[in-house]
């Protein structure tokens, strides 16, 4: 091979690597933002119970 069709042999594998880091990156963000409305809904939700028993039992203490 010459030096020529290596270096454009790179160029393409260079390009190619580029494009599927850049989609691995968009799935790996869309990962992240369900997971980070996944608990933000958790321990909103968890908040609210915990609230709750909170006012149950203080009606039945007092």
């Amino acid at each position: 091979m010459t030096q020529e069709t290596e270096a454009e042999h790179l160029n393409v594998h260079v390009a190619v690597c580029a494009e599927r880091y850049r989609s691995l990156e968009l799935r790996l963000d869309r990962i992240e933002r369900v997971m980070w409305w996944m608990l933000t809904t958790l321990i909103l939700a968890m908040g609210g119970m915990l609230f709750e028993m909170f006012i149950l039992f203080g009606r039945k203490i007092i």
